[in-house]
């Protein structure tokens, strides 16, 4: 095995410190939404059968995906919902995933869809008033109950097991859009940077007086760069050139409230996808997500997580100036963990193509890797509201496209 494999795998292999816990590996399992909650928003036998097979499959951190802290707003029809009625099967889902590997982080994502929401099956509800809908934009008094809802989901996570929590930030979800330079409101959640900011820091301070203190992780998953007019990442609210000014700030303000680490992402699946998770169209989506990443990195001290990994799979990919050897999802892992550009490595689609891809690659079975083709599949059944999963390597999932 040349060198630099050799020291992928141990670079790969060594463990990190997350707050007052350890990741085992620099492997990180992003949450990836796959539609299968039952009506009420409980897991099903599907996600059960996922996430087994992600605890088998040996990464050093699992999220569990975005799961809703209302069923009122929601962008999947069948998606997962953390509350009191649903934490029996909750924690059922932790005790099953960790009863198969008791070794990786179990972390919650927490979200509210706000403008994402399905107007077929929910309430959209858009944080500022938006020249291109009339959406409800949500009142103060509204804003506060829905901050409760993520402080009961925290300490529900608490609860049922979970070793912490994301509070989602990112991809155009309702806590993102307070972060927006577009985001003009007229009270207190809007305008200047620290009236966008008061809902994550009212929120997270609540969040840390209701679990207490010990050794739950809080962190969040941020969009650096979303892509659209006035988005985070730009400097006004007409803008779409990106500049990272504010991302880097808010990445110092979510290590100066105390949270544990911070997984770098950029986009908004609906209205900026090649962003938020680069395809063969556009490949160099990939090398803009290491930029972002690297940039938080260099702001702040606490674990930084980085995303769009998947695309690169064995070097078959559709990046130019190097050999498949040299731009591989393995070499650019170890590159930028050796760089200290990046603390962890997430994959997302990867880890639908091949649940057990990281006892395969630390096990030297690179051969036995089953990489994500980029067909696009799992993303259209998600779009089409369907149980979401690998199309190609998973035949529960294979039909689903035609059926």
């Amino acid at each position: 095995m040349p060198d630099w494999k050799t020291t992928a795998l141990d670079m790969i292999s060594s463990s990190v410190k997350i707050g007052n816990r350890i990741a085992s590996n620099r492997i990180v399992n992003q949450p990836m939404e796959c539609n299968d909650g039952d009506a009420f928003g409980n897991p099903t036998d599907l996600t059960f059968r996922r996430y087994r097979r992600l605890a088998q499959g040996g990464a050093g951190i699992i999220f569990v995906e975005s799961l809703s802290v209302t069923y009122e707003s929601r962008a999947r029809k069948a998606q997962l919902l953390i509350a009191d009625e649903t934490a029996k099967t909750l924690e059922k889902l932790v005790c099953e995933m960790r009863q198969v590997n008791e070794k990786p982080l179990i972390l919650f994502q927490i979200t509210h869809s706000g403008s994402q929401s399905n107007r077929e099956f929910s309430k959209v509800l858009s944080v500022y008033a938006n020249h291109n809908s009339n959406d409800p934009v949500p009142s103060e008094d509204e804003i506060q109950n829905i901050s409760d809802l993520f402080v009961k989901a925290a300490v529900i996570a608490k609860q049922v097991g979970a070793d912490g929590i994301d509070f989602k930030q990112a991809h155009g979800y309702f806590c993102g859009e307070f972060l927006r330079p577009a985001n003009i409101r007229m009270d207190r959640y809007g305008g200047s940077f620290e009236n966008r900011t008061r809902f994550f820091r009212e929120t997270i301070e609540k969040i840390m007086h209701a679990i207490g203190k010990g050794s739950f992780l809080l962190g969040a998953r941020i969009s650096a760069y979303e892509g659209i007019p006035g988005g985070f990442g730009t400097a006004g609210p007409e803008e779409v050139i990106e500049d990272l000014s504010e991302p880097v700030q808010f990445a110092k303000m979510i290590e100066a409230v105390g949270m544990h680490f911070i997984n770098v992402s950029g986009g908004i699946p609906r209205l900026s996808p090649e962003i938020e998770a680069p395809t063969k169209r556009y490949p160099q989506g990939v090398y803009r997500h290491f930029g972002w990443t690297k940039t938080i990195k260099r702001a702040v001290t606490i674990p930084v997580i980085g995303s769009a990994y998947s695309y690169l799979r064995d070097g078959q990919n559709e990046l130019e100036g190097a050999a498949p050897i040299h731009k591989s999802l393995l070499y650019w892992a170890e590159k930028n963990l050796r760089d200290g550009n990046v603390d962890l490595v997430g994959i997302g689609r990867q880890s639908l193509a091949d649940p057990l891809f990281v006892n395969k690659v630390t096990m030297g079975e690179l051969d036995q890797v089953q990489f994500c083709t980029l067909c696009g599949g799992c993303t259209l059944l998600l779009r089409a509201q369907k149980p979401c999963g690998c199309v190609v390597h998973d035949g529960n999932y294979r039909g689903r496209l035609t059926n």
